[in-house]
């Protein structure tokens, strides 16, 4: 490409000029007849005809948040004849693949099913046959964990990366057994599942400055040491004859916090031997916030990673009064508001959020260690305490994180009208 025609940026979320190509679309309808009509989406089959009356939000598919509830109606259409059962199951699905490279590129796909409950409508007596008609209504739940595990249940996700893909889709099935070899009638409709998170405990909007003395004397601040990294080519003689600052780095101890928000941290060089190196250390640290995406492949041996930096950590005051000591008190921020969230299904994919923290030493100074250190911290969509105001507001419903909705997706998923 040549320097006067540039490549332009991109990003995962479309501006209001962009659109993302759809491969096809499923047949829904709005009512019309009234305002509550209004908000019910309608799925047809050559029988069936699904509502589901949550309300639009916004969103392109019908979204439900934390344990929400999947409330719809199935109305058939026409008289249904020699109909054994009538079934609305509420499924969840994790499926990764993945391309092994050898001669030719073959596919491994993954399934994992997160969700499966089944609310029968109709059944008829053993061994005979009913004619169904009419509207039934239906309300299965979201669970708050992973079938037969202890993870919560994950938001709907879509991650593809080079030779692996991950999706967790959730989705409506309407089954429809009948006797014989009469035509089994089955209405898949997507839905998306956006659970909203929330720290346990209020969050510390500064360090005290107390901490800077003796940092165990506050409970809700916590210490984390960064060791030494030498670089090849050191010997242990070497290594004995320096004088080693002592770095550390002082954080909430809780280490949640809410994306969108910002997170304290204060750091400091110790270094009395060397009261200059204190100072250029400090000028070379370096505080981001990551994210990371896993995906385990080939049944939990191999795991692919992406990862990159959402925000840097940017120094406010630095206090170099004390000699040999350098004290910097910092602030990053925790990504876009309402659009991170940590979570992981145990072996299966994970998204991760970790602080990393590199302090070089100047240039000019050789076989002088590296310090670096990762510390695992928890973002949440929303804010302490927030949970009780929002269902008061709502009327119980609870509301989704709609900035969990990834636009990926709609590459794959039949988009209603």
């Amino acid at each position: 490409m040549s320097p006067n025609s540039p490549a332009p940026f991109y990003s995962q979320t479309p501006d209001a000029s962009e659109r993302v190509l759809q491969t096809g679309h499923c047949q829904c309808i709005t009512g019309d007849s009234s305002a509550a009509d209004a908000q019910k989406l309608a799925y047809k089959s050559d029988n069936l005809e699904v509502r589901l009356h949550p309300p639009r939000w916004g969103s392109v598919f019908p979204a439900y948040g934390l344990d929400g509830i999947v409330e719809g109606t199935v109305t058939f259409r026409k008289p249904c004849t020699y109909v054994q059962e009538v079934s609305v199951s509420l499924q969840g699905v994790l499926t990764t693949s993945a391309s092994q490279h050898a001669g030719i590129a073959v596919p491994g796909v993954h399934k994992i099913h997160l969700v499966r409950q089944k609310v029968v409508l109709v059944t008829a007596p053993a061994g005979s046959t009913t004619t169904v008609s009419g509207e039934y209504s239906f309300a299965p739940h979201f669970p708050h964990y992973v079938e037969g595990g202890t993870d919560p249940l994950p938001p709907s996700y879509t991650l593809y990366q080079p030779g692996v893909s991950t999706e967790i889709t959730y989705h409506l099935r309407v089954d429809i057994v009948r006797k014989g070899m009469r035509r089994h009638e089955k209405l898949l409709v997507p839905i998306l599942y956006l659970p909203k998170s929330r720290p346990t405990l209020p969050p510390l909007e500064h360090i005290p400055w107390s901490v800077r003395v003796d940092s165990t004397q506050d409970a809700r601040v916590s210490d984390v040491v960064l060791e030494p990294t030498w670089p090849k080519g050191c010997t242990a003689a070497t290594q004995r004859t320096v004088d080693l600052p002592l770095i550390t780095l002082t954080m909430p101890k809780s280490k949640c916090f809410t994306s969108g928000d910002t997170i304290p941290l204060a750091i400091k060089i110790e270094c009395p031997g060397s009261p200059v190196l204190a100072q250029l250390l400090s000028s070379n640290a370096h505080v981001c916030l990551v994210k990371r995406q896993k995906a385990w492949v080939s049944m939990g041996e191999q795991v692919s990673i992406r990862e990159y930096q959402l925000s840097h950590a940017k120094v406010f005051l630095a206090d170099e009064t004390q000699e040999g000591t350098a004290y910097l008190r910092m602030e990053l921020q925790a990504g876009e508001a309402g659009r991170e969230c940590s979570w992981r299904i145990e072996g299966a994919v994970s998204v991760e959020h970790v602080i990393r923290l590199v302090i070089s030493p100047p240039e000019h100074v050789k076989e002088f260690p590296i310090y670096r250190r990762e510390v695992p911290v928890r973002l949440t969509t929303d804010h302490y305490g927030s949970l009780q105001n929002e269902l008061l507001a709502m009327n119980g419903v609870p509301f989704p994180a709609l900035g969990l909705s990834d636009p990926n997706r709609h590459l794959r998923v039949p988009r209603p009208l």
